[in-house]
């Protein structure tokens, strides 16, 4: 009988502590895709480590909690070209014509969109997703689910991205699901930004040391109390000596080689931008842009260190399983 009793034991601990590890943010990849308990949103495989201890006052003004720890691995930051080719469902959840405009990023701080973010954050609503991941995978099929009374909807991509629609009545916004976080992307300033703790965060991909909060139409620095606005853009910490810099012919793109790593960096360098600086790949020796004259679309070769080479199109989308 005391055997018995202290399997039990062992077993039922077992379990909790499996629940803590969890809700701390268990996971890895979200299912099928490259995406704690309560509301921080960490994770782990793709976390960055769980809050630092500073909140500037600036931030704390604003009602930040905590500041999340910065992404050392460049490839755990989330980008799939400029996130506004994602057309709205034609059909809402009961077949009627869909009817919806989408939240303005400037409304992106609004109690509707915290609320939900806080809903669909838990542990329990994430167990959720990883089953849908699993199991919905026709592309550009649009899965609608309701929860709690809320209605949304789940789209699966051909670059293999889970999307998640969130649906209010007259609003609607997407947000995707990848490395264990919560991402939306901010088309005014071309960036993705991940949930944590409350609010939308974006790391700069040239500076991991650079983690602004945003607010409503502007990011504020986690390091300081200054506010970026359009007309102050991030810029990097890497000398100019440590950047190498290659133009295709037209000088439409614009390829730069950072720092001892020899990051790449991709720049859009028209009049009016569809992207600000898309990180490409790390050790990088060499960089050449496809003959287009003959009306092909551009495609952009990186020579790796290894002696492989990697294929991306003008908008920084890997091309193929090179």
């Amino acid at each position: 009988m005391k055997k018995v009793t202290f399997v039990f034991l062992a077993f039922s601990l077992g379990l909790t502590v499996f629940a803590l590890a969890e809700e701390r943010g268990g996971g890895g990849r979200g299912g099928g895709s490259n995406f704690s308990g309560g509301d921080r949103g960490s994770g782990s495989g793709y976390s960055n480590g769980g809050s630092a201890s500073f909140v500037s006052p600036r931030l704390r003004s604003l009602g930040v909690r905590s500041v999340p720890r910065s992404f050392t691995n460049r490839s755990q930051l989330f980008s799939a070209g400029s996130g506004r080719n994602l057309g709205l469902p034609s059909q809402g959840p009961r077949g009627e014509s869909f009817r919806a405009s989408v939240v303005s990023p400037h409304a992106m701080n609004s109690t509707m969109v915290r609320n939900n973010m806080a809903r669909v954050n838990t542990l329990g609503f994430r167990s959720q997703i990883r089953t849908f991941n699993a199991r919905e995978t026709m592309v550009g099929h649009y899965y609608w689910h309701n929860y709690n009374g809320s209605n949304f909807c789940h789209y699966y991509d051909r670059w293999g991205c889970h999307w998640y629609g969130w649906y209010f009545g007259s609003s609607f916004y997407w947000s995707c699901w990848w490395g264990n976080y919560w991402w939306w992307y901010d088309p005014a300033y071309y960036r993705w930004c991940y949930w944590y703790d409350g609010w939308w965060w974006w790391q700069n991909p040239d500076n991991v040391q650079e983690i602004d909060a945003y607010n409503n139409g502007e990011y504020v620095p986690s390091n300081s109390g200054e506010t970026q606005t359009s007309e102050t853009q991030s810029s990097t910490s890497i000398a100019p000596e440590q950047i190498r810099a290659f133009n295709n012919k037209d000088e439409s793109r614009l390829v730069k080689l950072a720092g001892d790593s020899h990051d790449a960096f991709l720049y859009d360098t028209t009049s009016t931008p569809s992207f600000k600086a898309k990180y490409l790949a790390s050790g990088v020796t060499d960089v050449r842009f496809s003959n287009t004259d003959n009306g092909k679309p551009l495609q952009i070769m990186l020579g790796l260190a290894d002696g492989s080479f990697e294929l991306y199109d003008a908008d920084g989308n890997a091309v193929g399983n090179n």
